[in-house]
């Protein structure tokens, strides 16, 4: 049950990062770019690894716990640059851009160290 409420805080916040990208986006130029799908695959790779991880710790509710914190951080904190890159600015620049480029960055390293503080008090709890 634990499992299936991670997956799908995941899955949300998956979506509203996708949502702040199709917002921010300028598609008036009316030639498809591939660029966006890059950025959108980008935005959503710790989101990935915290829906293949929950499944993973399933059995273990207390690195599950630890899981969810760590998705809770890098949600939290990730929509919050969005938000303020791109909806609480006036007129946001070229700049706000590299957002969706550095903030995926560091949640991947966020959910990585998550990951891997569950994976070892998973191991400690069974040894």
């Amino acid at each position: 049950m634990f499992t299936r409420a991670i997956r799908s805080f995941a899955v949300l916040a998956a979506a509203v990062s996708l949502g702040i990208l199709v917002y921010a986006g300028d598609f008036s130029s009316g030639s498809l770019n591939l660029a966006p799908l890059g950025f959108a695959a980008w935005a959503c790779v710790p989101y990935a690894i915290v829906w293949i991880a929950a499944k993973i710790l399933q059995a273990d509710i207390i690195a599950s716990s630890i899981l969810a914190l760590g998705l809770a951080m890098i949600a939290a904190l990730g929509l919050y640059a969005y938000i303020v890159a791109f909806i609480a600015t006036a007129k946001p620049d070229a700049q706000a851009g590299l957002v969706f480029v550095v903030v995926p960055l560091y949640q991947l390293g966020a959910i990585l160290l998550s990951c891997i503080a569950a994976l070892l008090v998973r191991r400690l709890r069974r040894a």
